[in-house]
């Protein structure tokens, strides 16, 4: 119990963090849709969010090593903030493409801070423990945001009053906090080059898990606007996304315990198999009068295509030298970070080259085929890793640079630093 009374301000944090994240990817995409813009165009803008987000990531360690976890947070939790306002204040979309892509980076600045520091304060021996519940509280917290916003409308001031509450309250108990600051380090990334050689098959599914999942998150609420039934546009957003992310939150832990036993590959292709047959269903219009048959089926899809990230990271892990695992996990981040770039603008295309709603999960559909084929040709062409030489899988999924060291098969506590190679 003493290690999570130590971390207990960083998960509180976080959970205020993620309440006003969830709000934002409800009100961004649907008041974006308010002001005119078609669904390319908000797959563009949602771009420029995972940019921000994967900018900030690469500059966070050297804000950390300058100015120190708590300053960095806090001037980070203020310009979110304040960006969050200006979306109300200034309701247009070349404003909205600039507040994005600085709420990218503040979320990379935040969890950069918290990650690093929640490393530093948790044993090796607890690792594991905490950092599920970590973000287990996280994966909650994003599930549940929407719902503060599940009346009011996309253009109205309440999402963006309450991002800014939450955000305000996140500084409280990171600021008022007596746990001493983590020591600054640092270390290079793993270029693409080398991970390529050292675990192809890690490298292609944390990438995949970037373009797929960013690009159905960045539009689902769009999605469930044009095909749902009754209900404002709030409403059914976030019953969408709760019904993706609660599929996710209950299959990653036996995805990945059944990824021990078994290839890894195999376990990624099958989720890939799961995610991307309620997917078709989707596409291809099954169920489209029934709105409780499509939560049923965006919730499975959620179960498989929320679900191989941590997987496809352990794979790298098991191919990795125990001083290759912590710039192997940065480096594996940043794939998945430069997917989520690509992800939304090639899902808003999705929907407005004839296909309509429809065409973000045909989208999703052929992604997640070539995700499967791929995990079953690297199978073929490469032997698993022996079972002795497996990992243990740890719950794992992107948030920030920081959180590549918070991996309990480490036992060295460090920031790193990337750029450098």
């Amino acid at each position: 119990m003493r290690a999570y009374q130590n971390v207990w301000i960083h998960i509180c944090a976080v959970a205020l963090l993620q309440l006003g994240g969830g709000i934002l990817g409800i009100a961004a995409p649907l008041g974006l849709e308010a002001l005119g813009l078609d669904s390319a165009a908000i797959g563009i803008i949602a771009a420029l969010f995972s940019a921000g987000f994967m900018a900030g990531a690469w500059i966070a360690p050297q804000a950390i090593l300058t100015f120190g976890n708590i300053r960095v947070f806090a001037s980070a939790s203020a310009i979110l903030a304040a960006s969050a306002l200006a979306m109300y204040l200034a309701p247009t979309w070349m404003a909205w493409s600039g507040l994005r892509f600085v709420q990218g980076l503040a979320f990379a600045w935040m969890f950069a801070s918290l990650e690093s520091w929640l490393s530093a304060a948790t044993q090796p021996a607890s690792r594991g423990g905490v950092m599920g519940l970590y973000h287990v509280v996280a994966k909650a917290a994003l599930l549940s945001g929407p719902f503060l916003i599940i009346t009011a409308r996309p253009l109205s001031a309440e999402p963006y009053i309450w991002v800014a509450v939450f955000a305000a309250l996140a500084l409280v108990p990171v600021c008022l906090t007596l746990s001493a600051e983590p020591p600054r380090h640092g270390r290079r990334a793993m270029g693409p080059v080398q991970m390529l050689k050292l675990a192809p098959a890690a490298l292609s599914g944390v990438f995949f898990a970037g373009v797929i999942n960013s690009g159905v998150l960045a539009l689902l609420p769009v999605f469930a606007r044009e095909v749902g039934g009754a209900g404002s546009a709030s409403q059914l957003a976030a019953l969408a996304m709760a019904a993706a992310w609660f599929g996710g939150l209950i299959t990653q832990w036996p995805a990945g315990r059944l990824s021990d036993r078994i290839d890894r590959r195999t376990v990624i292709a099958g989720m890939g198999l799961v995610s991307g047959l309620a997917a078709l269903a989707l596409g291809i219009g099954f169920g489209v009068s029934e709105p409780a048959l499509q939560i049923v089926l965006i919730c499975v899809w959620g179960a498989g295509s929320l679900s191989f990230y941590g997987v496809a990271v352990a794979h790298g892990i098991d191919r990795a030298a125990p001083e290759e695992i912590s710039p192997l996990m940065s480096g594996l981040l940043f794939i998945w970070a430069a997917g989520s770039v690509v992800g939304p603008p090639l899902a808003g295309a999705s929907m407005v080259l004839g296909f309509g709603p429809n065409g973000l999960f045909l989208f999703a559909t052929v992604l997640t085929s070539v995700l499967v084929l791929t995990m079953l040709v690297r199978r073929a062409v490469r032997e698993g890793v022996p079972d002795q030489q497996q990992a243990d899988w740890e719950l794992a999924r992107p948030t920030s640079l920081a959180g590549v060291d918070f991996d309990p098969r480490t036992d060295v506590e460090r920031v790193v630093v990337l750029g450098e190679d």
